[in-house]
């Protein structure tokens, strides 16, 4: 383990602060941690009873492309991951969640940030209204299964919380895996 020696922070944004910290290895080594701190969030898998997934499809100013992704969303203020993973289904897609299944929790940059994305399952929705962000540019559609998987292994879908949660999925349903 290693222990805490002192903290610096770095930034503060409002989804986000970047930490500088020092610590003391288990060899008695002083090393410096950059870590990305933020809340977290909650996706939704949603598979229809014909064997469709819900995807939504959005620009990512960071890779600059637009991603294929399951539906989600931070956690705001300390919130229940259930509750973030129902509220972003709705806001993204327009679809009341009717269950909701944990899949599992992932942690997608472990090597410098604490973020923790819980991973949810939906098979039984009914249609609302989207109510994006005023900073979102959405679209969703469904897709079969099969589809999606060649999106995975062709490398059209590069979300890791998509195909994590897909995998979790076909272990779940003792499925082939991706």
């Amino acid at each position: 383990m290693e222990a805490f020696v002192n903290r610096k922070i770095i930034f503060q944004g409002k989804v986000l602060r970047v930490e500088h910290d020092t610590v003391k290895c288990e060899n008695g080594n002083l090393a410096m941690r950059e870590i990305v701190r933020h809340p977290g969030g909650a996706a939704v898998l949603c598979i229809t009873p014909e064997n469709e997934v819900l995807l939504v499809k959005q620009y990512r100013y960071a890779y600059q492309e637009i991603l294929f992704e399951i539906p989600a969303g931070k956690l705001e203020d300390q919130e229940n991951p259930a509750l973030t993973a129902i509220r972003e289904f709705e806001e993204e897609t327009g679809n009341k969640a009717l269950d909701l299944t944990f899949l599992n929790v992932i942690y997608p940059t472990c090597g410098y940030s604490d973020e923790k994305i819980y991973l949810y399952l939906v098979t039984n929705f009914k249609k609302t209204q989207t109510h994006f962000d005023e900073d979102e540019c959405i679209e969703s559609t469904y897709y079969p299964l099969e589809q999606v998987l060649q999106m995975v292994q062709s490398g059209e879908i590069k979300d890791a919380k998509t195909i994590c949660a897909l995998q979790y999925y076909f272990l779940l349903n003792k499925r082939e895996k991706i």
